[in-house]
């Protein structure tokens, strides 16, 4: 005879019935379903986090530089040949990402998660040429001195950057939407008091829901809703963020 004991055993070993099994796949189902959006909204989180740290690490070599180079402010591009490996080749001027690799020392900082680009190849921060004055410099010392900008906290001098579609370049900033026909992102960023604004659309991007990532000349970092950075304001007024001061 079977004891009552392997009786109880067996009756709490017994298998889940096929309806049972229905309700927990239902409920395992909702379940995901209600955490889906919060994954969704941590990914980007972590996403934008990832990029503002890049943007850090970019600025800080950025400041390196300029120590190391009379206060003088690291260039948009200098004429000069660069590297056979550089990071953006080109046969007659050096770009400000070869002349800060040293001082970032990892190539893959000059790109953001969330960039459309080519995650390879492509960069994603620009440099503000509203503070780097000239696209091209014969030499360092013909970059801007730091003692020339007057408010180094509100000066912006990288951001996430990427051409502007020309279906959305005109709408309200914070519906520009990244061209995805250009692999190679943009490393420069016009402001609308460049004669190619709209010639050439190289702008901050809203890439992180409506916000853009921004490193201001002194060196520190911000997530910035775009409607902030005055690109609505002229040139000098207090709430525009992206001239010299």
């Amino acid at each position: 005879m079977i004891s009552d004991w392997k009786l109880a055993s067996r009756k709490r070993l017994r298998a889940f019935t096929f309806v049972e099994l229905l309700v927990v796949i239902t409920l395992l189902g909702v379940l995901v379903s209600m955490m889906a959006p919060a994954m969704a909204k941590a990914l980007t989180k972590a996403q934008e986090t990832y990029c503002m740290n890049n943007l850090r690490n970019i600025s800080i070599g950025q400041i390196l530089y300029t120590q190391d180079h009379d206060d003088h402010l690291t260039p948009h591009a200098i004429k000069r040949k660069p590297s056979p490996n550089a990071i953006i080749p080109n046969s007659k001027m050096t770009m400000w990402p070869d002349l800060l690799e040293t001082y970032v020392g990892d190539r893959r900082a000059f790109r953001c998660p969330c960039m459309k680009c080519d995650p390879g190849r492509g960069i994603g921060f620009g440099m503000n040429l509203g503070v780097a004055e000239k696209f091209v410099v014969e030499s360092e010392v013909k970059s801007p001195h730091a003692s020339r900008i007057q408010n180094p906290a509100l000066a912006i001098y990288f951001a996430d950057s990427a051409f502007i579609t020309p279906e959305t370049m005109h709408r309200p900033m914070n519906e520009w939407h990244e061209d995805t026909s250009r692999p190679l992102g943009s490393w420069t960023i016009r402001m609308p008091n460049d004669r190619f604004w709209d010639w050439i659309p190289t702008r901050v991007i809203p890439r992180h829901g409506g916000r853009a990532n921004v490193g201001f000349v002194d060196g520190h970092v911000e997530s910035r809703d775009i409607r902030q950075l005055g690109f609505n304001h002229p040139v000098g007024h207090p709430e525009n963020l992206w001239d010299r001061h």
